[in-house]
């Protein structure tokens, strides 16, 4: 919830006044929710969450939610299994069996474009070249993927998107947001990213190609070629993201929308961009 993001965030330089007009929420709605007492449904699940914290530690982490849901049950719990899950979840619980997160099945086929940016990450011109990527950031529900779109101009993100699920769906929405609001010379200019399967899908390629995008794609296994989309996730995970600890999704992502709105793009200085910001150094070019 937003209210949760500002009652973990305030501070004197972010004030509950300035944090609920950026986040579009009223000042005395905050306080309202901050004095209100839990009710029995969240005292219920936080007993529920103390007895299944404590007996996934007691077996070392190998339960999945099924066998702990058991031994919920067999406790005298009066609970379902997707209630036991969602509770694991928010946790950030994931037993030491369980398939490497964010893991997807190679998709043969799909056509891999040839690296054509080629780590020229110098651009004299606005929207002549983007780069995009995809991330992850450990939540109480699980993981959360995040997308963005980078004008490697200004460095400024153009577009991004933030998901449950690493899927063509999130992809799409980040581009979708950034041909929104940008304007694209058809013929004229790059889309760079990896061999992901979401950018090899043929709902983006045809979205690219629509819009008259040249797409690019990075050597197998090779991160620095797309480095500036990567450089910023470890700038905003070093940054912003990993001081504010276990959070919801829904507050993880009211927190990368306000680091991208509003200190990434206004304040951030840049070495590479003469130490502006990138909005500063778009107004200024």
């Amino acid at each position: 919830m937003r209210f949760s993001f500002i009652r973990r965030h305030r501070s004197p330089r972010q004030s509950v006044g300035m944090m609920c007009k950026v986040l579009g929420v009223s000042r005395s709605g905050f306080y309202r929710w901050a004095s209100r007492k839990p009710s029995r449904r969240e005292q219920a699940n936080q007993t529920l969450a103390a007895f299944l914290g404590q007996e996934a530690e007691q077996q070392h982490g190998i339960p999945g939610y099924r066998k702990l849901w058991h031994a919920a049950v067999q406790s005298g719990f009066d609970c379902s299994q997707n209630r036991v899950q969602r509770l694991l979840q928010r946790m950030g619980y994931r037993s030491v069996t369980a398939p490497r997160p964010g893991w997807r099945k190679p998709q043969p086929g799909i056509p891999v474009r040839p690296n054509l940016l080629n780590r020229e990450f110098c651009v004299e011109e606005p929207d002549r070249v983007w780069v995009s990527d995809i991330t992850q950031v450990r939540c109480q529900e699980g993981w959360l993927y995040i997308a963005t779109v980078m004008d490697l101009y200004s460095r400024r993100i153009v577009g991004h998107a933030c998901s449950a699920r690493a899927d063509t769906v999130l992809v799409k929405r980040a581009i979708d947001q950034a041909l929104g609001w940008r304007s694209i010379k058809p013929g004229g200019s790059l889309f760079h990213s990896d061999q992901g399967v979401q950018y090899r899908s043929e709902e983006v390629l045809k979205t690219l190609s629509g819009a008259g995008l040249t797409i690019s794609m990075s050597r197998r296994g090779n991160c620095w070629d797309n480095a500036c989309a990567e450089s910023f996730f470890s700038l905003m995970k070093r940054e912003w993201l990993h001081h504010l600890g276990l959070i919801s999704r829904r507050e993880m992502e009211d927190a990368v929308a306000y680091y991208i709105g509003e200190y990434y793009d206004n304040v951030r200085s840049h070495e590479t961009l003469g130490g502006l910001a990138p909005r500063a150094y778009e107004l200024a070019a």
